[in-house]
């Protein structure tokens, strides 16, 4: 009687230890995020945190995003190893421009900076074109071990400089952080472009070694330039629509259940449109307001930076894809076409949209974001 008294009890323990396995919570898979960007940026901050919290909700549970920001995991120009590598599991921004051999069919579309004066145009029509419309740029991605997600767009880029600036002649000679197409028209009103990434020119200006910075005016705030570049010349020089605020890696991306994929997928639109809208564009309200109290000098570039901007697009529609097919991009014409088609459609769905955000979502779901296959990318 003891033996079948103390088998049971055996029998009844290891019921138990299975129930309590079972009632166990899974644990949920980690995923990192790294960017050289700092977590107050307007990419991590407006787009990229309120994405990964929306994407874990929906998940209910089963995996959770880390962010690890300020470039700690890798530099701007090393974002693309980085992720291809698996150092972090998805990261950005990735700047095509820091990685022309790799991304070659990509800058086609990151080089066609005068497309349009709208950001939400601009992020609109090259998530279309990245997703939809270029698989020579998904190519690019996939040999780096890599899919691209999301990307967003600056607003306008001004010229930032130590010194007073006021006119295309006082360009001349002054060394500026500018990469890409832009580099071209820099050089073409007398600058002298530098490349790299806007960190790295940061320092440079602290130390006197580089006289201007090309980009947003926001970035006097995102970049603490406020006591160092008090001067700008505003023109509207460019947008750049093609940095990528989400890629992932390739195997952590397999990894994903069908249910995380589609809500990394869902929530991917209003990545895309509060980085945009939320991110660069208020903030570039909010440093122009707040420029006059820090004794920041704005002065409106007059006819001669019109005249070399308008020069310099018009050539661009030839040197763009001329430059890509010697790279070897095959058909780089095609791409440019395929773009400046999607960024004439999304001129028309501004028109309904405008700047609001929550439309600017649904529009991007609806045109581009609706149409992917999980596992297709």
């Amino acid at each position: 009687m003891g033996g079948f008294m103390f088998k049971q009890t055996l029998i009844l323990s290891a019921a138990l230890a299975v129930a309590v396995v079972a009632a166990a919570p899974t644990q949920a898979a980690e995923y990192i995020y790294g960017s050289w960007n700092g977590p107050k940026n307007a990419v991590i901050k407006d787009g990229v945190k309120p994405y990964l919290d929306a994407v874990m909700k929906e998940a209910g549970g089963s995996i959770k995003w880390k962010i690890i920001a300020g470039g700690q995991l890798f530099g701007g120009r090393a974002t693309l190893a980085g992720i291809r590598d698996k150092v972090a599991d998805a990261g950005g921004p990735i700047i095509p421009a820091f990685n022309r051999k790799e991304l070659r069919a990509v800058n086609v579309v990151y080089d066609l900076v005068n497309a349009s004066t709208s950001p939400v145009v601009m992020a609109g029509a090259t998530a279309e074109t990245m997703l939809l419309d270029c698989p020579q740029c998904k190519a690019d991605f996939a040999k780096n071990n890599t899919h691209f997600l999301a990307n967003y767009s600056t607003t306008r880029f001004n010229i930032m400089c130590r010194k007073p600036v006021t006119s295309v002649a006082d360009l001349k000679g002054r060394k500026m952080r500018v990469v890409g197409a832009l580099s071209r028209l820099i050089k073409s009103v007398g600058g002298v472009p530098i490349g790299g990434p806007p960190t790295k020119a940061v320092q440079a200006l602290q130390k006197g070694s580089m006289d201007c910075i090309v980009g947003p005016i926001s970035w006097l705030q995102s970049f603490g330039l406020w006591d160092i570049t008090k001067h700008v010349l505003d023109a509207e020089l460019a947008l750049q629509p093609t940095p990528s605020s989400f890629v992932i890696n390739r195997d952590s991306w397999k990894a994903l259940s069908a249910a995380e994929k589609k809500a990394h997928i869902k929530h991917a639109p209003m990545l895309v449109a509060n980085t945009v809208v939320h991110g660069y564009m208020a903030e570039d309200d909010q440093v122009r307001a707040d420029g006059k109290k820090r004794g920041i000098t704005v002065t409106r570039a007059g006819a001669g930076m019109a005249k070399a901007l308008a020069t310099h697009k018009n050539k661009e529609l030839t040197v763009v894809p001329s430059s890509a097919k010697k790279q070897g991009v095959k058909d780089p014409d095609a791409i440019v076409k395929a773009h400046l088609a999607n960024v004439a459609k999304w001129e028309k769905i501004y028109k309904t949209t405008g700047d609001d955000p929550a439309k600017f979502a649904k529009a991007l779901w609806d045109e581009v974001y609706s149409k992917l296959d999980p596992d297709k990318l």
